[in-house]
């Protein structure tokens, strides 16, 4: 009983410095999240550490580079390992992402698509917050591929209408879009895709709904060309989808062919066993 008696003093403080560096490692991953957090509304982070106190009015874009490691270690008066953890779990979110010999730099925000709903680019975009744009690059006749002219049910060489386009989020380029429609859709030829839904102006002036799409996904390289397009490197990695979308009567109405940015487009996918024998 004495030696518990002189052992609980050092006890309580010792479990109250415990309580102390949690409490700061909390509030630093805290501070972090909500400033990383902050641009998804207005696209911009909150002032970080770095220059909270020498820039009252400044705004730090995604992609700017964050505090060191010993600077912000000062700043929350804890130590280089807490903040390592802090930088840790923030990278290990997707938040941030640390560059070799540069730093530590606040990630851009990704466009994410459930694999499990159908919709269009826009409405991706929409259920983002985002504003969705776009750029035609082509609307014109070409002959079908064997492979094409197979999954709009055509004959091969038969005149399909192809249109091209690069497609934004918030004025990021994000995709380039290359769908192929059967003769009967020939008054597209006509109009202008730029910032709006393909999906809607089918479905409000031929009352065409998608039901059904059919999408294969794979890994590619950007060409010259999408490169340019999408403001990246020359062979860098790419999510590659081909699509084949139907109507409820499982008439095709479009081959898709998009390139995603990897870097700034993630794709969510559910798995469950529910309800499989």
């Amino acid at each position: 009983g004495v030696i518990t008696t002189l052992l609980m003093p050092m006890l309580y403080k010792e479990e109250k410095k415990k309580s102390y560096y949690k409490k700061k490692f909390e509030d630093l991953i805290s501070y972090m999240e909500q400033m990383c957090y902050s641009f998804k509304k207005s696209g911009k982070i909150r002032p970080s550490l770095i220059d909270a106190q020498k820039i009252s009015d400044g705004e730090y874009k995604p992609g700017e580079k964050l505090q060191t490691e010993g600077e912000m270690a000062k700043s929350f008066g804890v130590s280089i390992i807490t903040v390592r953890k802090a930088v840790s779990e923030l990278v290990e979110k997707g938040l941030v992402e640390k560059k070799q010999g540069k730093g530590t730099f606040v990630c851009q925000r990704k466009v994410t698509k459930d694999m499990k709903k159908l919709q269009s680019f826009s409405e991706m975009c929409a259920h983002m917050g985002m504003k969705a744009g776009g750029r035609m690059l082509e609307n014109r006749l070409e002959p079908a591929s064997e492979k094409i002219a197979r999954l709009l049910n055509v004959e091969k060489g038969s005149q399909v209408i192809y249109i091209s386009r690069v497609r934004y989020a918030d004025g990021m380029p994000m995709a380039i879009e290359r769908n192929y429609f059967p003769l009967k859709y020939a008054f597209l030829l006509e109009e202008r895709f730029d910032d709006n839904s393909l999906f809607t102006f089918l479905k409000e002036h031929s009352h065409t709904a998608v039901a059904i799409s059919e999408k294969w996904i794979e890994l590619c390289k950007a060409t010259a060309a999408e490169a340019e397009l999408l403001q990246m490197a020359k062979g860098t990695s790419m999510l590659f989808i081909k699509s084949v979308a139907y109507t409820a009567e499982k008439e095709p109405i479009y081959v898709g062919h998009q390139v995603f940015n990897g870097e700034k487009c993630s794709f969510y996918v559910c798995e469950s066993t529910i309800g499989i024998e």
